[in-house]
């Protein structure tokens, strides 16, 4: 599965917020109320959570239902109300992996150790289930080469620990996170 792990601070945070608000065929899906989500083109607050995002040329979300046949969720935009809900209810719930849905796990703090910086990422299923005929949308994919092109333009990448410029470099460092790294602060090494 495609997997994007980056460093960023609230100032990259921004930045990347501020990107994929203006990405038009990007839509964040937000709570609307107890088991309500919706669609959204853009979003004003930089959190430190698994937001997801919607490819909206992937074509309608699925609605999960628990006793009859799933539907499917038309104008996402309007807003729906989940049928069925995943272990986390604080995120929609879309089955296993939807190939038109990437999820930003945005942690500019660790969870584990104080004073460190977390380990975000970008997941998505990509084509994992072509096997059983769930493929992507060829826009989709398009749109995550265009995420990592834009990813390296912005990030350099380093190690997971030790110094920033030593071997094995995997995870992008944004510029403020990569500052942060450079005079010392120490940087979690798994999400």
């Amino acid at each position: 599965m495609p997997w994007l792990p980056i460093y960023i601070d609230k100032i990259d945070l921004k930045m990347l917020i501020d990107w994929i608000n203006a990405e038009k065929n990007i839509a964040f899906i937000e709570g609307n109320g107890p088991k309500k989500w919706k669609a959204v083109n853009s979003i004003e607050r930089y959190e430190d959570k698994r937001h997801c995002l919607w490819h909206c040329e992937s074509g309608p979300l699925p609605l999960l239902r628990k006793r009859l046949p799933d539907g499917k969720i038309l104008d996402p935009f309007k807003g729906w109300k989940e049928r069925r809900t995943g272990a986390d209810s604080s995120t929609p719930y879309f089955g296993a992996g939807h190939p038109g849905v990437y999820w930003l796990n945005a942690r500019t703090e660790s969870t584990y150790k104080s004073g460190f910086l977390g380990l975000s990422s970008f997941e998505w299923i990509g084509n994992w289930y072509k096997g059983i005929g769930i493929v992507a949308h060829p826009a989709t994919k398009k749109w995550w080469d265009r995420l990592r092109r834009w990813v390296k333009k912005q990030a350099v990448r380093i190690p997971r620990d030790g110094e920033w410029n030593g071997n094995n470099p995997e995870i992008y460092a944004f510029p403020s996170a990569l500052d942060k790294i450079k005079r010392g602060e120490k940087r979690d090494n798994n999400p």
